[in-house]
């Protein structure tokens, strides 16, 4: 038993340490608001402060998280396509995007690689493509739409993956979760153009990706910790999650035949076994090609009061 207590006070130090760490780094952050420093300056400042690489790094995130607002009037532009490559290159330069505090993806990228470069830090930037709300699947011929920028870091040997575009989030669990992204999450959202950045042992084609659930990350925000699987025997489908710690939220799976409109699934016998749920149902209500959607909703009770949160969408897959 005090074994047990001893390895479970080490693990709460050891996840109190890290985030007492990362608040340091964000304060540090907040102090050069007041202080007008060029990038060489900041880059200074930083390496006065921060001494290991790793929070180095998180430094520069964080920092470009709370200064660099995207640039919806670029990215309009880039749809409509009144743009050339050359005044995109220009504006997304890192020394622009620093200068103005604004970008798309690319510049998000590039000024994270500059920092890095500045800190003696192998880095890439990463081109491909992502999917989300509005596109499900990857067509590469007709997605420009859709293209994107971000990148991997070397650091104790291994790289790992950073989308500072997407960590732009006053809400810490969004922030943090685009800060080392594990490869296995990352492949649900991000598709780049060379396999190696993908980070998995086997590559996903593209018709992998395609095949793929979608997961919209607030499937993980809220404390889910896998990607659920839809299984089968002879008569049955079994959509199968590992249980969330958080039991105030309700999974709903609805399914259609044309990816528009969506039915809601009869006669769900619910199992719940060995840290997971199962939602079984007859496979002769399903299309034989059919989508699946998932919604999620939570219920608290505040005061005398039931409030709800509800996401529609956060997962998308197809048979």
């Amino acid at each position: 038993m005090k074994r047990t207590i001893y390895i479970i006070f080490i693990i709460f130090f050891f996840v109190n340490s890290a985030i007492s760490q990362n608040e340091s780094i964000k304060s540090l952050v907040g102090k050069t608001n007041a202080l007008n420093l060029d990038m060489w300056n900041l880059t200074d400042f930083a390496k006065e402060h921060i001494k290991e690489k790793n929070q180095l790094a998180r430094f520069f995130y964080y920092w470009i998280g709370s200064n660099i607002k995207y640039d919806q009037g670029q990215f309009q532009k880039i749809l409509a396509k009144t743009i050339t490559n050359k005044e995109f290159t220009t504006s997304q330069d890192e020394y622009n995007v620093y200068e103005n505090r604004k970008g798309v993806c690319a510049g998000y990228a590039n000024l994270f690689k500059w920092f890095m470069n500045e800190i003696d830090i192998d880095v890439v930037v990463i081109s491909g493509h992502i999917r989300d709300e509005r596109n499900h699947y990857v067509e590469l011929s007709t997605d420009d739409n859709f293209r994107h920028a971000w990148n991997s870091i070397k650091l104790n040997g291994k790289w790992i993956l950073i989308d500072t575009t997407w960590g732009t989030s006053d809400e810490t669990t969004t922030s943090e979760f685009y800060f080392d992204m594990k490869p296995e999450f990352a492949i649900i959202t991000h598709y780049p153009e060379n396999s190696k950045w993908q980070l998995l042992k086997k590559p996903l084609s593209l018709e992998e990706f395609n095949k793929s659930k979608f997961v919209n990350p607030i499937w993980f925000f809220v404390g889910f910790s896998d990607i659920p699987k839809l299984k089968a025997d002879q008569d049955y489908y079994y959509f199968t999650f590992r249980n969330n710690p958080n039991n105030n939220w309700l999974v709903n799976l609805q399914y259609s035949s044309d990816n528009l409109n969506f039915n809601q699934i009869m006669d769900i016998k619910l199992i719940v076994q060995d840290g997971y749920t199962y939602y079984r149902f007859d496979k002769t209500q399903i299309p034989e090609k059919a989508f699946f959607k998932v919604n999620i909703s939570e219920l608290k009770l505040e005061g005398n009061q039931y409030s709800s949160s509800v996401y529609k969408d956060v997962i998308n897959f197809k048979i």
